[in-house]
Parts: C-alpha cells; sequence; structure tokens
C-alpha cells in the first residue's frame, strides 16, 4: 500500500513539475553580475546611440556607476524605459526597414532580462524555430527545408508576415509570456519594453503594439509570439522550417499545401491577429 501510495505522490510530483511557474525572477535580473555580463552583451553588438545620446563607449567610461544606479532603479521599481529612437536601413528590395533604438541603459535592462527568460522559453521551443536562438543559424534552417526536399517534401508554402515586428499585440504575448512565467515586476518591465514609445523626427508616437526591431530583447518575444504556429505544425506532422517571421512547410502534393496553408492563415489571421503574404509554389526538388 505505502509503495502505491509512494507511486502517487511521486506522478503527482510530476505533475506539478511539469506545470511549473517562475514566480520570481526579478532579484536575479537585477543582480549585479547579471547587470555586468548584460553590459558585454550590449557592447558586443555595438549599435548606436538613443535618445539620450549616450553612446556604449560613454557608457562604458563610468560602468561602474551606471550599473549601480541601473540596479537601484531596479529594486526600487523607479525604473522608467526612455521612447526608442526611430531609423530606418534599406531592405534588398528597395524598401526600408523601421529600426528602434533603445538607449545604452534600456538595452543593458533588456539584456538582463533577457539572459534570465531565454534558458525558460529555450526548453519550450520546438527544433522547427531557427531564428534569433542559440546555436541556431539560417545556414542550419536551409539545410533542414533541403533535407524535407529530398524527402518529397517538393510542394512549398514559403510565407512570411507582413511587418510582423511592428503587429504583435501587447496583451496576447504577455498572456504567451505568463504560460511560463507570471513575476509582475518582470512583467511590468517588458510592458515599458513594448510601451515605451517611439521618437522620430522630434515628434513622439505611442507604441500600442509591436516590439520595434532593435531591442534587444525582440527577437526572443517574436519568438514566444509565434511558438503556437510552431506547436500546431508540429503536433500534425507537418514539416515546417520557421526563421523569426519568415517561414517555410514542405508538403508532398498541391492539395495538402493549400490545406495547410488555409490552416496556417487561419492561425495566424483569427488567433494571433497576424496577416501572412500567402504565397505557394510548387519546387521540382
Amino acid at each position: 500500500m505505502e509503495e502505491v501510495r509512494g507511486k502517487q505522490d511521486l506522478h503527482a510530483g510530476q505533475e506539478i513539475s511539469k506545470k511549473r511557474k517562475w514566480y520570481s525572477l526579478m532579484d536575479k535580473i537585477w543582480s549585479f553580475q547579471n547587470l555586468e555580463l548584460a553590459f558585454q552583451d550590449v557592447k558586443k553588438n555595438r549599435g548606436s546611440h538613443g535618445v539620450d545620446n549616450v553612446t556604449i563607449k560613454e557608457f562604458n567610461l563610468e560602468l561602474e556607476h551606471n550599473l549601480r544606479v541601473l540596479q537601484r532603479s531596479l529594486k526600487d521599481k523607479s525604473y522608467r524605459a526612455r521612447p526608442v529612437r526611430r531609423v530606418y536601413i534599406p531592405k534588398a528590395d528597395g524598401t526600408q526597414r523601421p529600426l528602434g533604438i533603445p538607449t545604452v541603459s534600456d538595452r543593458v535592462v533588456q539584456a538582463a532580462v533577457k539572459r534570465k527568460l531565454e534558458p525558460i522559453f529555450e526548453k519550450k521551443f520546438l527544433d522547427c524555430s531557427y531564428g534569433f536562438r542559440p546555436n541556431r543559424s539560417a545556414h542550419m534552417a536551409i539545410e533542414n527545408i533541403r533535407k524535407d526536399l529530398m524527402e518529397g517534401y517538393t510542394f512549398v508554402i514559403d510565407d512570411d508576415i507582413k511587418t510582423y515586428f511592428d503587429t504583435i499585440p501587447h496583451e496576447k504575448l504577455i498572456q504567451l509570456i505568463r504560460e511560463e512565467m507570471v513575476d509582475r515586476s518582470v512583467i511590468s518591465l517588458i510592458l515599458q519594453f513594448l510601451q515605451s514609445g517611439i521618437l522620430e523626427d522630434g515628434v513622439m508616437h505611442e507604441s500600442k503594439h509591436g516590439s520595434p526591431q532593435g531591442g534587444v530583447i525582440s527577437p526572443l518575444l517574436a519568438n514566444i509570439y509565434l511558438h503556437p504556429l510552431d506547436e500546431l505544425m508540429t503536433s500534425r506532422g507537418h514539416r515546417l522550417t520557421r526563421y523569426a517571421d519568415d517561414f517555410v512547410i514542405c508538403c508532398k502534393s498541391r492539395k495538402g499545401a493549400e490545406r495547410v496553408l488555409a490552416t496556417v492563415k487561419k492561425l495566424l489571421e483569427e488567433e494571433l491577429s497576424l496577416k501572412s503574404t500567402s504565397g505557394e509554389n510548387e519546387d521540382s526538388g
């Protein structure tokens, strides 16, 4: 009887561990060591100044003082994210991609949050996702697609999401984050990153939706928001390869590809409030 009860208790413990959520992360985020490592991440990625005109080099001149100030503001909850500086970079098709450049201080805080959130969500993310993840690359994504083609999945859905980073709904994103982490202070920080506003040509614009490209944490948030797409396609046995907001699904027939495309469009538009560019083409392999 005791053995049976012991097995029941073990099973119950396993169920609890499966449902575990992180309730306290903030003290790990504002630890001085984490902030130091976050600055090194920001320094390594380089980038220009934000709305306060402070460069990485200038921030580094009084690094310990600046990090202590950040640490204190995070501990006493007085930290406030500054608006991002809007800049544009040319794309291959001749259009321009909008970037939102946070201040160096805000990039350090974003990097500090990312350092603690990323390992939590990496345990959840699936193998079909390759963009902006540790030890994964575009080359690996291409190799995965080539493998699917060689195995006879030659009808290809090649799609991306229109203005993805600028259209992510904040409320739905936060709901997905809460599935793994419910620390209110961290949620509040993430909302600050999302809603800090955009400064362009001296004019302030509200950021009611989206996660500006240029923010340190934006790629992670983008992957979190598209995880339901990865889950749905994988659960149905579809050959999905996703790199951020670009994705390819390889199918064995045109009819199958059309059916999968309809499913993807429904998920994106009805559940995630996004729009795809819906392209399908046949690949002869």
